[in-house]
């Protein structure tokens, strides 16, 4: 009698084929294309403060120079890319954390000072302190509880 085929393992086969599929097509040069999609996005929390803005996102699993952050005007523009631990060459048998490029931008209600932002990757979070651009002032209230 014939042996069935393991429907999992032809999902998991199938899976890991679309994968390197998608590695292939959506590599890094392609962030800047329009209508580029990434692959993931990281979450974060961006909060005001009076000497500008402070962004924590979080990036588990990356090291600084896997980031690359952009200022233009108020924008801020985080770039990187995730690679799986085993390496893109590992035989998965589940993947269910996302990886590949990512890209997100913020933008602010003022221009951001880009010579004097700050950011620091400890414990897989991300922390940005985008102080506002010379000649720009606001006084923000806090509201305590």
């Amino acid at each position: 009698m014939p042996l069935r085929p393991d429907p999992l393992k032809e999902l998991l086969d199938l899976q890991e084929r679309m994968n390197r599929l998608f590695d292939q097509t959506l590599s890094r040069e392609r962030l800047d294309e329009p209508g580029f999609t990434p692959s993931w996005v990281p979450v974060a929390d961006v909060f005001e403060t009076p000497q500008g803005w402070v962004l924590e996102i979080e990036l588990p699993g990356l090291v600084r120079d896997d980031v690359a952050i952009e200022v233009r005007g108020d924008k801020l523009t985080l770039r990187g890319e995730r690679q799986p631990v085993g390496g893109r060459s590992a035989a998965f048998h589940r993947l269910e954390r996302r990886y590949g490029p990512f890209a997100r931008t913020f933008r602010f209600a003022e221009a951001i000072d880009a010579e004097n932002v700050k950011a620091d990757l400890n414990d897989g979070v991300l922390r940005v302190e985008a102080p506002r651009a010379p000649g720009t002032s606001r006084v923000v209230h806090v509201q305590r509880p």
